[in-house]
C-alpha cells in the first residue's frame, strides 16, 4: 500500500482486505477438509473453492484500482 495515502483510501482498502482475509480462513477449512468427501461432494467443494478464489481476484482487483 502506498503509505501517503489519505484516509478516505485507507479504510476502504482495509475493509477489502478483511473480507479477503475472511475468505482465505473459510476456504482453507474447506480444502482441508476436500480429501474426505465423495466424488459427489469433492466436485461441488471445488466449484466453492474456485468462486471463492475468484472472489477474491475480483476484491484484490478492487485493492489495487484503490491503490493506484
Amino acid at each position: 500500500m502506498v503509505s501517503d495515502m489519505d484516509d478516505d483510501t485507507k479504510e476502504p482498502i482495509a475493509h477489502l482486505c478483511t473480507r479477503v482475509g475472511a475468505i482465505m480462513e473459510d476456504a482453507s477449512v474447506v480444502a482441508l477438509t476436500i480429501g474426505t468427501l465423495n466424488a459427489r461432494k469433492r466436485s461441488e467443494t471445488i466449484i466453492q473453492l474456485r468462486r471463492a478464489a475468484e472472489t477474491i481476484h475480483r476484491l484484490i482487483g478492487a485493492v489495487e484500482a484503490l491503490d493506484s
